[in-house]
């Protein structure tokens, strides 16, 4: 293939490898908005690079160091901090890997760590852009990947909050031109014409242009109404059979936050009906009070008693715990109509911008109440700040059991529980020596054995039935109060102080605001329940047993903090007291910060994605480099040794392009397969001059001009 041509055909492959990149990432959009997926901009650029790569074809194992090394980046910048030369994360990523692969042979997807699933997502990516090739390069066909993308997104469009009008639009278009040139490409290799690359490059303009029009035009139109109803309700309400019956007579629930959990059990059906946002700088639960006394049927309050809020509420977290004070802005939507206050953590402070607002805090529920002039009221908007935990686990696995009395009423059981449930923790955490492990050993076994998640068929304790036994032992199926009811049931029986707490889950993705801070919608779908066991010098740590939810607390290693540590005392070493005293001066005079310092994580970033085009370049261009250099080096006049240097030179610079002489092959012969190959007779007069000098020495009937003309205009054959 002639240089031009191959130019035409990179330039196309370079087309078709960006339309199925830009299509692709319609299936990346979704993930920031439906999901807790952070670091979506890595995710994208890694795909590219993976693209790239594939693109340039580069040598599988140099392609395979680049793509690991930007895995590897990857996790480290998401997961860990510190320097990334630091090689102790590196075993700390091997051990996790080693211990998720066991949990992928028994099948325990919901104890798969967000690293791992991190790793997993990576190479599927990575296995994408191999599928790419196939289908763009071999295959010649896409339509199957365009049509699957289009069903993706026109039901994430249907069913969640995810708004794909302008993706659908993006992907029709792409999807066609794409379509388009794969077809005229099929076509021309069907029938061999000779100039097959020049044709499609030709019809990209027109067939982009007429897409484009057919697309805008379409836009432009004027819609008829739906001829079909919206799907969604009927489906929402196909559940919505029974009225809103109480669970002692049978019937189906509405989901929400009740008040009354004397009586749990039986099924219920969603309701979205929003009913406050949130606008917060991280993801939490958002609780409202706890219950400490089991029935046996269900979950009371012990002693109610009342005391006004003053500052901060209920203590959480003790002297062993690092916190962040966090803030956010509550607005309830005016749907359900709660006179109490809904907050993440360890409250300290909350803003009801309205004048005769007082709040009364139950003293065992940690629930507080919002009154105006001494009357319930609903306070529609309210801003509060608050201390949000992280919990070391070396230091919980350290503490304990010396529980102080006014916690002893958190290992409250009913006289009528059954033996075996007490028998049942006491094999979970047989084999574990601290209080913690065994806190995570129960939260496991829902995982590990088999319960299943239901919101429809779920049983109604009898009048002899426990709650927590009858889900334990018989059913194995039911939804969060299910699981967590009997996460605290175990705990208690295991000797570990635990109480249930109520709320809601985060939420889902509303907005992002200019501030960085994130919007979420909580319906009544996101009522909730979950565990929070007591450790002495740590406090309460919430558990989350519900398969299919996730604990959205922050748990970290001694690693991680003695890596944050060590920073922390070099940047004070580093900082003398004249030092420190510039840099609160250049703080105070608002004087610009460097956009990249050699401390900055993005220098690394910068540095990565610097290296990482330079090897490219490097490998793509380096056969270039090394032929120039040999013609400059050698271009004047020979001497007889010269002469043979830069013949051997030339059969160098063949092997390195790939060109090798066959061990049984003569000189002769090899000249004649490169002139073969070239179309010329260079190679058989260099190789008799060649051989006049060596075996000969009649180095002097060598023409010096006319072979330096040949071995140069056959190096120049290379490059062509």
């Amino acid at each position: 293939m002639r240089l031009a041509e191959r130019s035409r055909f990179n330039l196309l492959t370079l087309l078709l490898y960006t339309l199925s990149f830009l299509i692709f990432l319609e299936w990346m959009r979704p993930l920031e908005d439906l999901t807790n997926t952070g670091s979506i901009e890595l995710l994208t650029l890694y795909t590219g690079l993976l693209f790239l790569l594939t693109l340039l074809q580069l040598p599988w194992l140099l392609s395979t160091l680049i793509k690991m090394m930007g895995m590897l980046f990857i996790i480290h910048f998401v997961f860990f901090q510190g320097s990334i030369f630091d090689l102790r994360w590196v075993q700390f990523v091997i051990e996790d890997v080693s211990r998720n692969i066991n949990y992928l042979s028994a099948a325990n997807w919901e104890a798969l760590s967000n690293l791992f699933r991190t790793i997993l997502f990576l190479v599927l990516l990575w296995l994408v852009s191999y599928l790419m090739h196939y289908w763009l390069i071999q295959a010649r066909r896409i339509f199957l990947f365009f049509f699957v993308t289009i069903i993706y997104i026109t039901v994430l469009d249907t069913f969640t909050p995810y708004d794909a009008s302008g993706a659908i639009i993006r992907i029709v278009m792409m999807g066609f031109i794409l379509l388009g040139l794969l077809r005229v490409i099929r076509v021309q290799e069907k029938e061999g014409f000779g100039e097959a690359v020049k044709v499609p490059l030709i019809w990209v303009l027109p067939l982009a242009s007429l897409i484009l029009f057919a697309s805008f035009l379409g836009i432009a139109a004027p819609k008829a109404e739906p001829q079909w109803p919206d799907p969604v309700p009927f489906l929402k309400s196909a559940n919505n059979t029974g009225e809103n019956l109480g669970v002692e007579g049978g019937g189906i629930s509405r989901i929400g936050y009740s008040t009354n959990d004397s009586r749990l059990g039986g099924p219920f059906f969603y309701d979205d009906t929003p009913v406050f946002t949130a606008e917060v700088s991280e993801k939490h639960y958002w609780r409202v009070e706890t219950k400490a006394v089991y029935t046996g049927k269900g979950w009371e309050q012990a002693v109610v008693n009342y005391q006004p809020l003053r500052g901060a509420s209920e203590t959480l977290y003790e002297n062993n715990v690092q916190t962040e004070n966090l803030t956010a802005a509550i607005q309830l939507s005016g749907e359900e109509q709660f006179s109490f206050l809904v907050y993440p953590g360890q409250l300290t402070s909350v803003n009801a911008k309205q004048e005769n607002i007082t709040f009364e805090e139950e003293i065992i529920s940690g629930k507080i109440n919002t009154y105006k002039n001494d009357t319930p009221t609903v306070l529609m908007k309210y801003d509060i700040t608050y201390d949000y935990p992280e919990f070391s686990i070396e230091e919980l696995q350290q503490t304990s059991t010396n529980y102080s009395a006014d916690k002893q009423m958190y290992l409250q059981l009913p006289e009528t529980l059954p033996n075996r449930v007490t028998e049942l923790a006491e094999e979970i955490t047989k084999e574990e020596n601290n209080p913690y492990d065994k806190a995570k050993a129960i939260e496991r076994y829902f995982v590990n054995n088999g319960y299943v998640y239901e919101t429809k068929d779920v049983a109604v304790p009898g009048p002899e039935d426990d709650y927590v036994d009858q889900f334990l032992f018989e059913t194995l199926k039911g939804y969060c109060d299910n699981f967590s009811s009997s996460m605290v049931v175990l705990l208690r029986s295991a000797g570990i102080p635990a109480r249930w707490v109520k709320g809601f889950t985060a939420g889902d993705y509303k907005d992002f605001t200019e501030e960085k801070t994130t919007v979420y919608e909580v319906t009544n779908a996101n009522a909730h329940s979950w565990v929070e066991a007591y450790f002495p010098g740590v406090g309460w740590v919430p558990f989350e047993p519900t398969r299919g939810f996730t604990n959205e607390a922050d748990f970290i290693t001694s690693y991680e903090q003695s890596t944050a540590s060590s920073e922390e005392k070099e940047e004070e070493q580093q900082l003398p007291e004249e030092e420190e005293e510039q840099l609160e001066s250049n703080v105070e005079n608002n004087q610009a910060k460097p956009l990249i310092s050699f401390s900055s994580t993005w220098f690394w970033v910068l540095l990565l994605v610097i290296f990482l085009l330079a090897a490219v370049i490097v490998w793509k261009y380096y056969k270039s480099w090394i032929r120039n250099y040999t013609i400059a080096r050698y271009k004047r006049k020979l001497n007889n040794i010269e002469t043979v240097d830069i013949y051997e030179k030339l059969l160098w610079l063949f092997r390195v392009h790939g060109i090798k002489r066959k061990p049984d092959q003569t000189l002769r012969e090899f000249a004649v397969q490169i002139d073969t190959m070239f179309e010329t007779n260079n190679m058989k007069k260099l190789t008799r001059d060649y051989e006049k000098i060596l075996y000969e020495g009649s180095g002097n009937a060598v023409k010096k001009d006319e072979f330096m003309e040949l071995w140069e205009n056959l190096i120049k054959k290379l490059q062509s």
